[in-house]
């Protein structure tokens, strides 16, 4: 576990388990549904940690993901959720399907859509904004990959949290490092045991993806 500033994070990789998610993939292709539903969690432990190449061509701009944008959007219009982005989006899906979702959390009706936005989104928000992140009041690790360069890419659970955190800009947002691109691996640890090189290598890794110290007075 390291802590970093999701502002010096700028792209994410989607799933905390790329090779395993293709292999399901895969099987979907060949196997019935429930077949592959009893292979999925077998399948997530057996992820490795370095990530074959080609894993990491489907990286994506985190300030250019949907969800970044409707957070960014919502926070411009903190005083009437009603004029949000989020909002049109979660009002047009109520409308075509009888209730919108925030993941599998059913919104029936506008007065709930509104005090969703309100109530959790924008508590949270104010949440960290005063507070910033507590780890322990979670029930989650957030986590991220290193890519071959040795920068980090965000992954896994904790999204909306570290899309408000790098909003807000907050210094300090924990991140479980669970894999690596085969490159870096390759390059950086050599024949060394991966789990020694890694751990050598992380005071690097948290220190490039820090805040920058402020400058003293005078300087």
């Amino acid at each position: 576990m390291i802590w970093v500033s999701p502002a010096r994070i700028d792209r994410q990789l989607g799933s905390k388990w790329p090779v395993g998610r293709a292999r399901l993939r895969q099987l979907g292709r060949v196997l019935p549904k429930p077949v592959v539903g009893l292979l999925r969690a077998p399948v997530k432990r057996a992820e490795p940690f370095t990530i074959p190449a080609e894993h990491f061509a489907k990286t994506a701009r985190i300030s250019e993901t949907g969800r970044y944008q409707r957070l960014a959007d919502l926070m411009a219009h903190e005083d009437d959720v009603r004029a949000s982005r989020w909002y049109d989006e979660l009002m047009r899906e109520l409308s075509e399907r009888g209730a919108a979702f925030y993941k599998t959390r059913p919104l029936r009706s506008e007065a709930e859509i509104a005090g969703f936005l309100r109530d959790y989104v924008l508590g949270l928000i104010d949440s960290l904004r005063r507070n910033g992140f507590d780890a322990g009041a979670t029930g989650f690790e957030s986590t991220a990959v290193i890519t071959a360069e040795g920068t980090l890419c965000k992954t896994g659970s904790g999204n909306h949290r570290f899309c408000i955190a790098s909003l807000l800009g907050l210094p300090r947002f924990p991140l479980r490092i669970v894999g690596a691109h085969e490159d870096w691996v390759r390059d950086r640890i050599g024949t060394q045991p991966v789990l020694d090189g890694v751990l050598a290598a992380l005071p690097e890794i948290e220190a490039r993806h820090r805040a920058p110290e402020p400058l003293a007075a005078g300087a």
